[in-house]
């Protein structure tokens, strides 16, 4: 092993580039739907060594820069998925998107390798400084220039239940600075400290995780199952392939298709409410009144259609209107009652940056940007609890998804995934939004077109399910909302940077006091 170390560190630059690429490839398959979580104890540990052979910040650099480049590609690959619907139109874009996203984001890791570097790498304060710089590296990314927080590494407990309930408490920003101080453990046998201290502290990082899990357990054997009362939900996933969606030849059939999807298949007890996802025709739908009509003739008495919808609103100019990425509430008369606009819209997706300069189009189907909504904020439709809307990947951001002075009981997401069908996008964003019900303290229930819908508790467990790529309806209930606030829901990122700052000081003092006693 020490001969194998050797050569590692002998080797010239860009052997040592491609090895940090192929560790920072690893760590990026502790996620789903690999889930790969160990994979970590050895990538970060990996990285650590190789930093620790270079000789000018340069060298630092490159290496960070390589690592989170590798480790970037597989986490955000799927993104590219949305270019191929209009290919002709869009192929120069694929490198930009498979390459060039993910080589500006690792940016901030080499960055985060230099400061490491400055810092040390020979003891073993230098090993958690270096867990510290991986940190604010992943926060720059998902929060500089609107954010992008896809893939934090506290999202690897996803699916793990019993670890992740401990983001009510910290939010998945706290459970991602524990898992990369974890992670980092091992590479305190590359610096100046006794094996045996080394194995001590692995056996007391196993520990917290072990420890954290078993709290986990128990909140989650005490966790109640309640159903709010009346409500009874049809959650309707099309599963229609973008390419046909905005062809005029195709709106009306599209639209019956959905009519049918939703209303032929008959229950004892029809649904109280009926949810679409996100832009679910291409009809503008506010602004057409027969078509509301169809829809309310086939509702259930009293029933709600809460849909996603593209809407329009007039501006000076009527050739130039203000496009919304929205949802809205209809009754069984076909009376508009409720809505909402999309706030956080996708930079080039959905709204191209720095417009003045920049000429291309945005690669929605409609080719025109849209403009933001107000801001998040909570809506009330007849028959149902106060809720948070979300459209698509508005429910990746935490700490982001409910207005903290009405506080509402459930957060409903509509989403359009079948831009991405046939990568792991669409897995990885259910996953993703499942987080934020534990966060919140609070059920989601999420539709989508050529995702994955389906209802999560307010402790991350799936009640009802359809998986991506498939057409149909799932009928469920509402689960209650089990904890009115979470930790994290009051005290948002605090609890987070208190960590980060106590263990920032503690590193400093020991720092100060070796060199001192030196």
């Amino acid at each position: 092993m020490e001969n194998l170390f050797h050569k590692i560190a002998t080797k010239g630059l860009f052997s040592r580039s491609v090895i940090a690429f192929v560790f920072g490839a690893l760590a990026g398959l502790a996620f789903e739907p690999f889930g790969l979580i160990p994979l970590l104890w050895l990538s970060f540990p990996a990285l650590f060594f190789l930093l620790q052979g270079a000789k000018a910040p340069r060298e630092a650099f490159t290496l960070g820069w390589s690592f989170a480049f590798g480790f970037l590609i597989i986490c955000l690959h799927w993104i590219a998925g949305a270019l191929f619907v209009e290919i002709k139109s869009f192929w120069w874009a694929v490198p930009l998107a498979v390459l060039g996203l993910p080589a500006f984001f690792a940016l901030y890791y080499g960055v985060a390798a230099l400061a490491a570097r400055r810092f040390g790498l020979s003891r073993g304060v230098d090993v958690f400084f270096f867990a510290l710089t991986l940190f604010l590296a992943e926060m720059a990314r998902a929060h500089l220039l609107t954010g992008f927080p896809w893939d934090l590494m506290g999202y690897v407990w996803a699916d793990t239940l019993p670890v992740l309930q401990s983001v009510s408490l910290i939010g998945v920003e706290g459970l991602t600075l524990l898992t990369i101080m974890l992670a980092c453990l091992p590479a305190l046998f590359f610096v100046k400290v006794s094996r045996k201290t080394a194995v001590a502290a692995l056996v007391v990082g196993g520990l917290l995780l072990v420890g954290g899990a078993m709290w986990g357990h128990q909140r989650l054997a005490q966790a109640p199952q309640d159903v709010e009362e009346g409500v009874r939900l049809r959650l309707v996933q099309p599963n229609l392939p973008q390419s046909l969606k905005w062809k005029p030849e195709h709106r009306f059939v599209n639209f019956q298709n959905l009519m049918r999807l939703t209303f032929e298949t008959k229950s004892e007890k029809p649904p109280t409410h009926i949810i679409w996802p996100e832009t679910a025709t291409s009809y503008y739908l506010a602004e057409e009144p027969i078509m509301r009509q169809r829809i309310a003739e086939m509702m259930p008495q009293d029933g709600v259609l809460l849909t996603g919808v593209v809407r329009r609103a007039e501006t000076e100019n009527p050739d130039a209107p203000h496009y919304y990425n929205s949802l809205i509430a209809m009754d069984d008369k076909g009376t508009v009652i409720a809505g909402y606009d999309k706030h956080h819209l996708v930079p080039f997706g959905e709204y191209m940056p720095l417009r003045a300069v920049i000429p291309f189009r945005v690669v929605t189907a409609l080719g025109t940007d849209f403009s933001a909504g107000e801001g998040v904020r909570t809506v009330r439709a007849p028959g149902l609890p106060p809720f948070s809307p979300l459209v698509c990947y508005e429910a990746i951001f935490s700490g982001a998804v409910a207005e903290a002075q009405d506080r509402p009981r459930f957060l409903l997401n509509v989403t359009n995934d079948a831009w991405y069908k046939g990568t792991i996008g669409p897995a990885q964003h259910f996953m993703i939004t499942r987080v934020r019900a534990v966060e919140e303290g609070m059920p989601l229930v999420r539709i989508a077109n050529g995702g994955v819908t389906g209802v999560v508790d307010s402790y991350g467990r799936i009640i009802a399910v359809i998986d991506a790529d498939q057409e149909g309806i799932l009928d469920a209930a509402l689960p209650k909302t089990a904890v009115r606030t979470t930790p994290v829901s009051i005290f948002g990122t605090a609890p987070v940077w208190l960590m980060f700052s106590t263990v920032l000081i503690l590193l400093l003092l020991s720092k100060f006091f070796t060199r001192m006693n030196t």
